[in-house]
């Protein structure tokens, strides 16, 4: 993000806040979860501005991104009609006519945070109108990484010194993983030099700090070290090579010090000491990028610890009354806890590279893209893996009295892309189409996909979000579709 931010650097001094020690007792489970969720969007979008931005100071584009991203993975939508929707709207609004990539728009610099947070947020969203700015975001980051293979606030690529931090190349990371994912351009030499400098800088307890490796180093933090198994696991993906040593070695550090009520990190140094470093605040950053680590990483647990358990409880625990998590800068903190917390929804692949699946029977069916608007429908009628055609569309089937199963039966016929139109019918004013819609998803879909998607929009939306971002991935496997 601009250095007028200064988020994840300077403010890295602050102390984490009071714990929510002699509160109610709290379970872990999915309603509880999704009352979180809500509650925390709810915080956000009273948050906004009238101009559709976020943020407390500065240029408010890296903030919009962040919190846009953040209502993106909570399961609210554009054009869902409800208030957080239509806040969502408002700050699309304002990110489709400002900040770099725009085509035939001369780019002002915007910092390694605003674009990586851009280009994330613009495949969350999922259209193929967006895939051209992306690519050109992809470019931007490309081109301002540091000669060491990081990258820093600004554009420092043809500085005679090389000059990045760790949390800004993560950022970066995680930007052109995702493109990589989409399929956008991303040259490997650039994922290979970022992956050369996670390798290389690593500091003797095995984890990662602020400024490791060079001529600055800091010591290691809970949040910097999670951050380097992120990126590696990112690195290897793309360059298709094995699990190094310094993510094994990082893994077992983070699981020494792992902690959910605090970011490991030295106190504040003393005179003489090696540069002084302090990872103590920021926990929701912390308890985020230990999410994208482990969830990258393909790890149910750190150690013999259940990170996400323990994270998610503390995360329930520490709630305000408003919605928000506090320590950090409200937003920062409620936009990290939720990023978190949904992890508990949407599984690894709907965010993270991935290879292109292996389909039974050969090459996987050429898709058009959900919105381009050259493509046909989601429900044209097309044939069963048999010979005999399935006649009809998904919207027709849904009003027709059809006897129990049969929808599904239908729908499992017609492959993956018939799920979508049974997730707008959830939205559908008769109510008779919705019921119908819900027992054809819960028949068609594993039991943590539906839970609660007919009466709440918010996990209703996440059912979307997974399902635009996986549909082309699914498989028909004991009567349900499954990824495979």
């Amino acid at each position: 993000m601009p250095r007028s931010l200064v988020p994840f650097a300077l403010l890295l001094l602050l102390a984490v806040g009071p714990s929510a020690a002699g509160a109610d007792p709290v379970t872990l489970d999915r309603a509880s979860v999704d009352t979180a969720i809500e509650r925390g969007v709810e915080y956000l979008v009273d948050e906004q501005r009238p101009q559709g931005t976020w943020g407390p100071s500065g240029d408010p584009l890296g903030h919009t991104a962040l919190v846009a991203f953040t209502l993106l993975h909570s399961g609210v939508a554009e054009d869902d009609g409800t208030p957080a929707g239509k806040k969502l709207a408002r700050a699309f609004r304002y990110l489709d006519r400002n900040g770099p990539g725009r085509a035939g728009k001369r780019d002002k610099p915007a910092g390694t945070y605003a674009t990586s947070l851009l280009l994330l947020t613009f495949r969350s969203r999922g259209r193929a109108s967006d895939r051209p700015r992306m690519q050109r975001l992809t470019d931007i980051l490309c081109k301002t990484q540091s000669k060491n293979g990081q990258w820093w606030y600004q554009d420092k690529s043809n500085q005679p010194k090389a000059v990045g931090d760790n949390s800004n190349t993560q950022f970066a990371m995680l930007a052109l993983g995702v493109a990589h994912g989409e399929g956008l351009d991303v040259p490997k030499a650039t994922i290979q030099r970022a992956y050369d400098w996670w390798l290389k800088s690593p500091q003797t307890d095995g984890g990662f700090g602020y400024c490791s490796g060079g001529s600055l180093h800091s010591a290691s933090t809970g949040s910097m070290t999670a951050a380097g198994i992120a990126c590696l696991a990112i690195g290897r993906t793309i360059l298709e090579v094995p699990a190094a040593k310094a993510e094994t070695d990082a893994r077992a550090f983070l699981a020494r010090v792992f902690d959910v009520k605090r970011n490991h990190g030295p106190a504040q140094g003393k005179p003489g000491q090696r540069q002084r470093s302090s990872g103590r605040g920021w926990l929701h950053y912390y308890l985020w990028t230990v999410e994208r680590a482990m969830v990258l990483a393909e790890r149910a647990l750190l150690g013999k610890r259940d990170w996400y358990k323990e994270g998610a409880l503390r995360l329930l625990e520490t709630q305000k009354k408003d919605g928000s998590w506090r320590g950090e800068h409200p937003l920062y903190a409620t936009c990290f806890a939720l990023l978190f917390l949904t992890r508990a929804a949407d599984p690894p692949r709907a965010f993270t590279p991935r290879e292109k699946p292996v389909h039974p029977g050969g090459k996987p069916p050429v898709t058009p893209a959900p919105d381009d608007p050259e493509a046909p429908a989601d429900d044209v009628p097309g044939k069963t893996p048999g010979d005999a055609p399935v006649k009809g569309t998904v919207a027709e089937w849904l009003t027709e009295a059809l006897p129990p199963g049969e929808l599904a039966k239908r729908c499992l016929a017609r492959g993956p892309s018939s799920l979508r139109p049974l997730v707008r019918a959830l939205r559908a004013r008769d109510r008779k189409v919705r019921q119908r819609a819900f027992e054809a998803l819960s028949a068609l879909l594993p039991d943590e996909r539906v839970a609660r998607v007919d009466r709440h929009p918010l996990p209703r939306g996440r059912l979307a979000l997974w399902l635009r971002q996986n549909w082309d991935l699914l498989v028909p496997r004991d009567g349900r579709f499954v990824l495979p």
